[in-house]
């Protein structure tokens, strides 16, 4: 069946196409369908974007690409709909008889499509990723991934699709360009291909040579920056200036000249020097643990097992506490820099607006927050320290709070009455791991506290646990730091845990569990906070639950 058919003249909806060219020299069809899309249901949908690619690879993988020849023209319309897909050429009426680009539905109905073809290959074994038309292949073994390739070709062959040989890797590759981007996991970089690193530079060079730009040049750039952006390390960063000129430009006359500010000049002039930079897919492990909080008298931060709180200078009281969190943060690490050089920092803060700027590498809304953020930044290119970002909700992040305030630092404590039916159902622990000498729920325990003579030995991190059956009652934010010393562990643990659906840790807790969790109900009558000998305050907004789980590497 051809892509277009004629018809006899009856109510239809007609349309534009043209042609443009292509790289290659050919022609692509346009279809311009944007007064029918004014028509056409909107469903939301979901397609994979750069960020889902890294937690698909792993280290040492091989690849493969597959890509669809002239991919929407192997799905069909329904004859009853094609009078809306209709056009005029040489005076004769003809309609699309497949699914044309430019309807605004198209890439979810393709979607759906190759998602299922997707789902056929996993369940056959296959690790797959595919974005509309184009599927990534992975496999540790470079013979695996080949027969893996055989298997989706014939499968898409069966379904009488047909393969751009052209665009499509069908051998085993270390490197492969997906989305735009050169992967490369036995190397753990990401970085962008000649062709678009040239074409981005040629177009800041002429920006630059002519010192002027208008609003919609430089909004294209902002586009290819952005999207550079995901590869060239601290490249958001170094294109803020480039959007806070660009939102200053008035959009009435969007071709209009203006001269460039010299922040511009040097931002542009930055990226020069950084196209070809590459980096890592994945960060460094988690090496250090910075939780954090700010309040009106002061900063309370836990590095590891150090407490450290700051108070606030005459000029930082008037701050707004985003910018207190932000200066909690900066402290933190400008102190203790030399401490975390070469490493991977997981921060954990209730505050979203700063960790939002942290992970973004700044933002346009407080001129403020991005000054301070980029104070960050320098010290994190000038010691290579890695952030990792995660929002701890403000009910969990009790003891970075306490400290802030100066308070007495919380000791949770689950009574007798409740453990007493955790240990009939699975066992009585041999140690108490997170404890005190007046917090422990069996005799032998380890503590923080170096004068407790009774305690077995002092700071849980400080060596692998092998215990048949421990008990792990920990701060909720160092949940992923017991998690990650689990790597390096042996036995089985009671793991008491806030139910916090969207943590990032949870996966982890769930892949490592050896039953369903048990609830604990009624906190308010089963656990108190031993400082005050009372439960804790808003003991009633949590759920906790405990977990029995086994150590070792669960990658």
């Amino acid at each position: 069946m051809g892509v277009l058919e004629p018809v006899q003249v009856s109510p239809s909806f007609v349309s534009k196409m043209f042609l443009i060219p292509k790289d290659d020299g050919s022609s692509r069809p346009i279809f311009n369908l944007q007064n029918l899309n004014n028509f056409v249901h909107q469903s939301k949908f979901r397609l994979i974007n750069l960020q889902k690619v890294p937690s698909f690879l792993q280290a040492n993988d091989w690849l493969a690409k597959i890509d669809i020849l002239n991919a929407y023209f192997h799905l069909s319309v329904s004859p009853r709909h094609r009078r809306f897909l209709r056009l005029i050429f040489n005076k004769e009426l003809l309609q699309m008889t497949c699914l044309p680009f430019g309807l605004s539905s198209a890439p979810r109905v393709f979607a759906s499509v190759t998602n299922w073809v997707a789902q056929l290959l996993r369940n056959q074994g296959i690790r797959v990723l595919v974005y509309l038309d184009d599927f990534l292949l992975a496999h540790q073994d470079m013979s695996a991934l080949q027969h893996h390739i055989n298997l989706t070709i014939n499968l898409l062959r069966s379904l009488g699709w047909h393969v751009n040989l052209i665009k499509s890797n069908l051998s085993p590759q270390k490197e492969v360009q997906y989305l735009g981007i050169l992967w490369n996991p036995s190397q753990n970089v990401k970085k962008l291909p000649i062709k678009k690193h040239l074409v981005l530079g040629e177009t800041i060079k002429k920006i630059l040579k002519r010192s002027f730009t208008n609003r919609k040049e430089i909004q294209s750039l902002i586009g290819m920056l952005n999207f550079a952006s995901f590869a060239v390390p601290y490249g958001r960063l170094n294109y803020r200036q480039v959007l806070s000129f660009f939102q200053r430009l008035p959009d009435s006359d969007p071709l209009r000249y203006h001269p460039l500010p010299q922040v511009v000049i040097s931002n542009l002039t930055w990226w020069l020097s950084n196209l070809k930079e590459s980096s890592p897919i994945h960060p460094p492990l988690t090496s250090h643990y910075l939780t954090t909080d700010a309040s009106g008298s002061g900063s309370g931060s836990i590095l590891d097992n150090t407490k450290l709180v700051g108070t606030w200078s005459a000029q930082e009281i008037p701050c707004h506490s985003n910018m207190k969190e932000m200066f909690a943060i900066l402290n933190v690490l400008r102190d203790h820099c030399h401490i975390l050089a070469n490493s991977t920092v997981s921060i954990q803060s209730d505050n979203k607006t700063v960790l939002s700027y942290l992970r973004n590498q700044g933002g346009t809304r407080s001129s403020q927050l991005m000054a301070v953020t980029f104070q960050i930044y320098q010290i994190l290119q000038e010691h290579k320290i890695h952030l990792s970002l995660h929002h701890l909700p403000g009910r969990f992040n009790v003891e970075a709070d306490h400290l802030s305030r100066n308070c007495h630092y919380p000791e949770w404590h689950l009574l007798p009455v409740f453990t007493k039916i955790i240990f009939a159902k699975w066992g009585l622990p041999i140690i108490d791991l997170f404890a005190s000498r007046r917090a422990h729920v069996v005799p032998r325990y380890v503590t923080l506290d170096q004068t407790d003579d009774q305690a077995v030995f002092v700071d849980a991190f400080s060596r692998p646990w092998n215990y048949s059956l421990a008990w792990v009652f920990p701060p909720p934010f160092l949940m992923p730091k017991v998690l990650a010393h689990l790597n390096v562990s042996k036995g089985r643990f009671l793991i008491v845990a806030p139910r916090w659906e969207k943590s990032y840790w949870r996966t982890d807790l769930k892949n490592r569990a050896l039953a369903a969790p048990f609830t604990v109900y009624n906190l308010n009558k089963v656990m108190i906070d031993v400082l005050t000998n009372r439960p804790p305050p808003k003991v009633l907004e949590l759920t906790l639950e405990i977990w029995i789980c086994g150590a070792g590497n669960q990658c």
